[in-house]
């Protein structure tokens, strides 16, 4: 059984692209340091978010015990 999160970048037209980019790139690296893989990514039509998709594996045989 697969768990799974979705996190948002507010991105804007005013935002830098750096600070949108380095903030991507951190939320990225402390999800899969806590276990989860990145699956996909969205950007909506007028640069308002950017959606990060991440899926993680649950053992279910844990909670049968």
């Amino acid at each position: 059984m697969k768990e799974s999160a979705e996190k948002l970048i507010k991105v804007g037209f005013r935002k830098s692209s750096k600070k949108i980019f380095d903030e991507i790139e951190q939320i990225t690296a402390d999800m899969i340091r806590a276990g989860w893989s990145l699956s996909g990514s969205l950007m909506e039509d007028g640069l308002g978010y950017a959606h990060l998709f991440f899926e993680r594996e649950i053992n279910t045989e844990l909670r049968h015990k």
